[in-house]
């Protein structure tokens, strides 16, 4: 089953993570909404707490990731401050990039789903640098989507 937006919606043997993030008051719009442009950092606030989790913060080698692509197609609004979970799994792991695929939801609705593309890169030269074994084999057990 594929997703509007292009990415592999969680089923089957797809390995997929969730974590709670929260929407406060000053995430909404003037219609009382989730802005869009805030969608982008809850996504990157659970991915984020995924790998620290996993002990991988701020100046392990893995980490040092751009964003190259993320596309996001929205379903329903989210209307309301409080927690809001977001699923994400691996659809590909590539030498240096991995895409994402996500999706936002509550209450049994689904508010956005998507795929974001990031590439690990030297933070000294910039350029794409290849996933750590030990990163590639959590990755690959844990996230990567078994089609």
């Amino acid at each position: 089953m594929t997703g509007t937006s292009g990415t592999q919606a969680p089923h089957g043997d797809t390995h997929e993570h969730t974590e709670t993030v929260e929407v406060f008051f000053d995430d909404l719009d003037a219609f009382g909404m989730l802005y869009h442009g805030r969608f982008a950092a809850l996504l990157e606030r659970a991915i984020t707490r995924y790998f620290a989790g996993l002990g991988m913060s701020l100046g392990h080698p893995d980490v040092n990731v751009v964003v190259r692509e993320l596309l996001v197609t929205f379903e329903r609004p989210v209307t309301r401050i409080g927690p809001v979970d977001v699923t994400f799994w691996l659809d590909h792991l590539g030498g240096t990039s991995a895409q994402f695929g996500f999706r936002f939801h509550s209450r049994g609705a689904t508010h956005a789903r998507g795929r974001r593309v990031i590439v690990k890169i030297d933070p000294e030269t910039a350029v794409p640098a290849p996933w750590t074994e030990k990163t590639r084999a959590i990755l690959e057990s844990e996230l990567l989507s078994h089609r």
